[in-house]
């Protein structure tokens, strides 16, 4: 999966934890709410549909409102419709995003940016927005960074074992874990009751406390690592049936 092209839609509700697009989107967005662009996702639950999601975009970041703004549209047929919101997390929704910016490997891609990475890691370091508040959208721009791995002894069949670790605390889904991998592009203005539907959907449960996973991921062992590709998965299938600008 190209990590720049998830996005991750904050709860409504998580108080306490606090992309054909038009030619103008060559020029930066309007400053007003009220001609800043606007793009949808139309939802789909287990194939039926559930409502649309509604995303207004900020103007201050103009390589990644564009960027998504465009995908959203399907610029030269590159989009996001069938994608996967692939995870339910306790207070933000993971969209899998696409797993390339054009339709072969050596084609250039249509997309704002292309495949470089080079503007959003550019805006994602001035930015000064964070991930406290209700409805906010960003994309993926960096990979979170692996935490270390350290011996502990612990205590297993009237034995004392060593096992591996991964040092420090396991993301847990709130929104500072997202404010150095994630430039915030737009903030939802509709749908917010498909959200709460989608928040509320049984997910695969993480299985932080089994030692034996640990020690199995901190090992590398490839079940383990598969297992925690599932972790806050929905099991019904959320899809973006469609997608586009806002006339």
């Amino acid at each position: 999966m190209s990590a720049l092209l998830a996005g991750a839609l904050l709860l409504p509700g998580s108080a306490s934890l606090a992309e054909e697009a038009a030619e103008a989107l060559g020029a930066a967005p309007s400053t007003s709410a009220a001609g800043a662009t606007k793009v949808y996702f139309d939802v789909s639950i287990n194939g039926e549909p559930a409502g649309r999601i509604t995303i207004q975009l900020f103007s201050d970041v103009p390589a990644g409102a564009s960027r998504f703004a465009e995908l959203a549209a399907g610029r030269q047929g590159v989009d996001y419709r069938l994608s996967k919101f692939n995870g339910v997390l306790p207070t933000y929704i993971r969209n899998d995003g696409l797993s390339r910016l054009s339709y072969s490997a050596n084609e250039v891609s249509p997309i704002a940016s292309g495949d470089s990475l080079e503007q959003l890691e550019a805006e994602l370091d001035k930015q000064s927005r964070r991930h406290d508040e209700a409805g906010l959208v960003s994309l993926i721009v960096r990979e979170k960074e692996a935490r270390p791995v350290k011996e502990r002894l612990v205590a297993r069949d009237g034995k004392l074992i060593t096992v591996l670790e991964q040092a420090g605390e396991a993301p847990n889904g709130t929104h500072p874990d997202l404010d150095s991998t994630n430039l915030v592009i737009g903030r939802v203005v509709g749908g917010q009751e498909l959200l709460q539907r989608i928040a509320a959907l049984p997910v695969n449960r993480p299985r932080n406390d089994n030692p034996y996973f640990q020690a199995g991921k901190a090992m590398g062992d490839k079940r383990a690592v598969t297992a925690e590709k599932a972790f806050y998965r929905p099991f019904q299938k959320v899809v973006v049936a469609g997608s586009g600008v806002v006339a």
